[in-house]
């Protein structure tokens, strides 16, 4: 372990998710149309993260390349989203929408909440909505510049804890795989949701990029978008400028029939869990970096 003391908690996240996403390609590699490029993807990954952390270590704190040594978790996190593509049906069948549905209407006295939410429908907050649900993909960014202009070790502590909220989410995916309401209850609703004019735009491209979802459980939008707040608030920064994204976000993720509201109770535990359990693993494996170099 000595030899490995130049890896950052950012990098074993990254090393340590591929590692697993690598192992179920091979796996199941006989159900995974085009296994050969995943797992390709997978080792990319896992020897970019040992070469940028020795890289990391070796410059000086300035320049492009140094900071991008500190960023480059930006690109991994989405290669490891589209990489989960064909390979969530491959190890996982199961479709669990039918049980989601289930909990929904146990929640709700026999009702489903996407339907129910109809009764507050209208153009103006539908076109609001859809811009808060794809702040999802800027809401970390926004909080990692104004993070990092300030102190950049907590910079890494804040990337952490975000990547341990987004992998932990995708694992999710693999063991409860599940497509959402605007597929399984499609023929119950009694509106289309069409906005003012970008939204059918948006969900066009959503549905472009991601057009046979299985990652329903938990709600990641709303993981990473609730610890991002939580973080914010911790260390004093966007926290107003990121709480009507954040709370836009989670109403829209039911509003739009991305998700379920269980997904939503699911992305809220695993927002708090990750808050302590990514600061807990990012101040350990730190603690004992510096032993080691000592």
């Amino acid at each position: 372990m000595t030899k490995l003391r130049y890896l950052r908690s950012e990098d074993l996240l990254n090393i340590g998710f591929a590692s697993i996403m690598l192992l179920l390609t091979v796996w199941k590699h006989s159900r995974v149309k085009y296994w050969g490029i995943h797992a390709f993807v997978e080792v990319v990954v896992i020897v970019a993260s040992f070469l940028v952390a020795r890289w990391n270590q070796r410059l000086k704190p300035k320049g492009f390349w140094y900071h991008f040594t500190n960023w480059y978790v930006v690109m991994v996190v989405p290669i490891m989203f589209v990489n989960l593509k064909g390979l969530i049906e491959a190890v996982n069948p199961v479709n669990w929408d039918l049980f989601l549905i289930h909990v929904d209407r146990m929640l709700f006295f026999g009702h489903d909440p996407t339907i129910m939410i109809e009764k507050i429908y209208n153009p103006f907050l539908t076109e609001v909505l859809q811009f808060a649900y794809v702040s999802y993909f800027f809401i970390p960014i926004i909080l990692g510049i104004s993070i990092y202009k300030k102190d950049i070790h907590t910079f890494r502590k804040v990337a952490t804890v975000v990547l341990m909220a987004f992998y932990i989410s995708y694992l999710g995916y693999f063991l409860v795989p599940a497509i959402g309401p605007r597929f399984t209850l499609k023929e119950f609703f009694s509106r289309d949701l069409k906005g003012l004019f970008f939204t059918p735009y948006i969900k066009s491209l959503l549905n472009f990029l991601e057009p046979d979802p299985h990652d329903c459980f938990p709600s990641g939008h709303t993981a990473v978008s609730l610890v991002c707040l939580m973080l914010a608030k911790k260390y004093n920064t966007r926290f107003w400028t990121l709480l009507p994204m954040v709370t836009g976000l989670i109403i829209a993720t039911v509003y739009h029939r991305y998700h379920y509201v269980i997904d939503v109770i699911a992305g809220i535990i695993l927002a708090i869990f990750s808050y302590y359990a990514g600061q807990w693993f990012f101040e350990r494996w730190e603690k004992e970096r510096l032993q080691k170099t000592q």
